[in-house]
């Protein structure tokens, strides 16, 4: 089976970088490929009711809370990640023109399934270990995506 639209979760450790090297070498002379590369981020939900009630009791906002500034942030923060994993996967992908840059806010384990399903892709491609030591105490992101999906999912050691 060719894989045309491939996902590559990337938390930039050494094996989400093996998984992106992989995943070109997937999709090399497949017509149309296309490959995301997705970085889950947490970011505190600004638009969070919480937020928005504990801004007003400290002062900082007053009772109508500016939405427009608050989505700018987030879309500021989320170009500079954009930029940092660029710089940071440039020389794995090289002059590969088939690769995009995807910044999602959210639980890893949540966000990359959910990411796939809705985007269609025909696989996964992720390192089998990411960032963290604790990870491996409280199960890692790749198992629990293999448990959440249905698509195929290629672990790169």
């Amino acid at each position: 089976m060719m894989y045309k639209k491939v996902l590559v979760p990337y938390d930039k450790s050494d094996p989400s970088r093996r998984a992106l090297a992989q995943a070109l070498e997937l999709v090399a002379g497949v017509p149309d490929a296309e490959i995301t590369v997705l970085t889950v981020v947490d970011w505190h939900d600004f638009n969070a009711e919480t937020f928005k009630i504990a801004s007003r009791m400290s002062g900082v906002m007053g009772d109508s809370v500016d939405m427009i500034a608050i989505a700018d942030v987030g879309e500021q923060a989320a170009r500079e990640e954009s930029e940092r994993v660029a710089e940071d996967i440039a020389d794995v992908i090289g002059d590969a023109d088939i690769v995009s840059i995807a910044i999602v806010n959210g639980s890893p384990h949540d966000s990359i399934t959910a990411y796939a399903d809705e985007g269609g892709y025909d696989c996964i491609v992720m390192g089998h270990r990411g960032l963290g030591a604790m990870r491996g105490m409280l199960g890692s992101v790749c198992y629990s995506v293999l448990h959440k999906t249905c698509m195929p999912v290629l672990v790169v050691k």
